[in-house]
C-alpha cells in the first residue's frame, strides 16, 4: 500500500517512514506543501498522511484544493492542533480522520489501515470477482455464489472476509483482525477467531483462507 507523508519536522517525518515501513507500507515522504501537491497529481496513493502547518502552507487548504480537483484520496490529519474548531475544519476541508500529537504507532497505524479499507469498499462499484465461484458486492457488502445468490454470513465473518479481500495475497495479522473485529485494542483471543474463520471456510469452501503460521491468515 503506498502511502504519502507530508510532515515538515525532519526526525518525526523519518521516524513516521520506519513505522510504516515495518508495516510494509510503501511510503513517500515530503517536507513543502508544493512538492508534495505536485505528486499527489501526478502519482496514486492509497492514503495521505498530511501535517497541517507547513512551511508553504495550510494543509487544511492542501486537502481543499485536492478535494476541488476530484482526488479523493483518503487524508488523515496528523496535527499539535487540538481545538475542536480545528478539528471541525480538518474534516470540513476534505479530510477523513484526525489524530492529533504525541500520538501512538499503534493508533496511527490502526486508523491508517481502517481509512484504506474504507476507501477500497467505497470506490468500487461493480462485483469484485474472488473466484470462478464466488463473487463479492462491495454496495450491499455480501459474498454470492457463481449464479450470484447471496450467501448467508455472520457479522465478524463477514467482517473477517472484507479484511481479507482488501488485503488479497497479503498476510493479514491477528492484530489486524482483532481491531476490525473487536475494536482497536480488543483482544478478545485466538479462539474466537479461529472460530470464525472455521465457519467462514465451512460457508465458502471453494475461497483459499491460508493459515500463515504464528502470524495471521491470507486470501489466496
Amino acid at each position: 500500500m503506498k502511502v504519502a507523508l507530508l510532515e515538515d519536522d525532519l526526525i518525526l517525518n523519518d521516524t513516521l517512514c520506519d513505522i510504516l515501513g515495518d508495516e510494509k507500507f510503501d511510503v513517500s515522504p515530503y517536507f513543502f506543501l508544493k512538492d508534495a501537491e505536485d505528486a499527489f497529481f501526478e502519482q496514486r496513493f492509497d492514503a495521505i498522511i498530511l501535517d497541517i502547518n507547513l512551511p508553504d502552507g495550510c494543509g487544511f487548504d492542501l486537502a481543499r484544493s485536492l478535494r476541488l480537483r476530484g482526488i479523493g484520496t483518503p487524508i488523515l490529519f496528523l496535527t499539535s492542533q487540538n481545538s475542536a474548531d480545528s478539528v471541525a475544519l480538518g474534516f470540513e476541508s476534505g479530510g477523513d480522520d484526525y489524530l492529533k500529537k504525541p500520538f501512538e504507532p499503534t493508533e496511527l497505524i490502526a486508523r491508517l489501515k481502517n481509512l484504506i479499507r474504507r476507501s477500497f469498499f467505497h470506490a468500487s462499484s461493480t462485483l469484485i470477482s474472488l473466484n470462478e465461484y464466488y463473487f463479492f458486492d462491495p454496495l450491499k457488502e455480501q459474498i454470492l455464489d457463481a449464479d450470484h445468490q447471496g450467501i448467508l454470513l455472520h457479522s465478524k465473518e463477514l467482517e473477517a472476509l472484507k479484511l481479507l479481500i482488501a488485503k488479497r495475497g497479503q498476510i493479514v495479522t491477528y492484530d489486524d483482525f482483532f481491531t476490525e473485529l473487536w475494536g482497536y485494542g480488543n483482544d478478545l483471543g485466538f479462539n474466537a477467531l479461529r472460530a470464525h474463520i472455521k465457519n467462514l471456510r465451512k460457508r465458502v469452501p471453494y475461497l483459499t483462507i491460508e493459515t500463515i503460521r504464528s502470524f495471521g491468515y491470507r486470501l489466496a
